[in-house]
């Protein structure tokens, strides 16, 4: 079988440049973006939302580090798709950790979308503050803590248990492994040692969709997952523009001013994942089963874009936050109009 045409995205050279130039760019950012928040008199303006800011950065470095050093290659058939290791050869104890290495990914790679909720609904809280009344007003910064970190290890508990239950090696899923993945990766997953994770609801033989009860359920709570912190972001996008916008709330010109910074920094950084994350993701999930047409090697250009996000949020942080920007400009020794900026 002759080589695929996007051969050159998942092979040497291009791959290893690729994943090392968007690990280098994330570290780079992410860190400028962290020195700035907390060796700067700007971060004050902005209180605890630093914290949060802090931890959204370092959540895309290790998400860039984990499509460094994890990032599986995923082949696109017309039962499903097959999601496998880059390091199938690693063989400890007499057994493949590929699998292993898949789950590990996952658990880094979707941990970004609950990370990017956490924004609108700190932002939401913090521009109702005194506005509307809930049951969450008098909450102090520990009660939403640990309230994050309850529903982190929930939201990724439930995306590792799916995948345990459904989407792990078995029997029927080696024999369908399409011939031509040895040929095209150099892979064998109709090998007993091989690891990797897969999404299969359709006949290989008769074409006809055939209802696999325990991958349609997972895949249906994947999906929820994704709607679930979309929702959120769509309800917070709302609310907060609208009180922004009001005329009923007392904010200070400044304090209108700073909100709206922030609010329009979480927006880009909503539009890069929705671009390069949700779309090239929900894209892998649902084409193959939807349609039945094998995308191939394909599925590996797509789960490359998904690697430019987490290494470009941080520059419209830096850049869409006035006071951050003009730390930057401050750090670097910019060229910039100082009667402007100070204004």
């Amino acid at each position: 079988m002759a080589a695929s045409i996007y051969a050159w995205v998942y092979e040497d050279p291009f791959h290893s440049i690729y994943r090392a130039s968007t690990a280098t760019i994330s570290v780079l950012s992410n860190g400028l973006l962290l020195y700035i928040i907390f060796t700067t008199a700007s971060s004050a303006g902005i209180g605890s939302y630093r914290y949060l800011l802090a931890v959204f950065a370092v959540c895309d470095v290790v998400t860039s580090f984990a499509h460094a050093f994890l990032q599986p290659l995923v082949h696109l058939t017309d039962t499903g798709l097959y999601f496998f290791s880059h390091h199938s050869q690693i063989i400890i104890g007499g057994k493949s950790f590929a699998t292993v290495f898949c789950l590990i990914f996952i658990a880094t790679y979707y941990q970004t979308f609950l990370s990017l909720a956490y924004h609108f609904v700190f932002r939401l809280t913090t521009v109702t503050s005194g506005i509307a009344r809930s049951c969450t007003s008098q909450w102090s910064t520990a009660h939403w803590t640990i309230l994050a970190v309850v529903v982190n290890i929930l939201y990724v508990a439930r995306f590792m248990g799916v995948c345990l239950l459904a989407f792990t090696p078995s029997d029927a899923t080696r024999s369908m492994a399409p011939p031509e993945m040895l040929e095209l990766y150099g892979v064998d997953l109709r090998d007993s040692n091989s690891g990797f994770a897969v999404i299969s609801v359709r006949d290989p033989t008769s074409g006809q969709m055939i209802v696999h009860a325990r991958s349609v359920i997972a895949l249906i709570l994947l999906l929820s997952l994704f709607l679930g912190t979309g929702l959120v972001i769509v309800y917070c996008i709302w609310r907060i523009s609208g009180v922004i916008r009001s005329a009923d709330n007392d904010f200070t010109t400044r304090t209108r001013k700073m909100q709206t910074d922030l609010f329009h920094a979480i927006l880009i950084q909503v539009d890069f994942p929705v671009l390069f994350s949700y779309l090239p993701l929900a894209t892998i999930l649902l084409f193959p089963v939807v349609s039945g047409i094998p995308l191939g090697a394909f599925g590996n250009v797509l789960f490359s874009i998904t690697a430019i996000s987490p290494c470009v949020d941080a520059f419209f942080v830096l850049f869409f936050i006035g006071r951050f920007r003009l730390a930057v400009i401050r750090l670097f020794r910019l060229p910039f109009d100082h009667h402007v900026s100070s204004t």
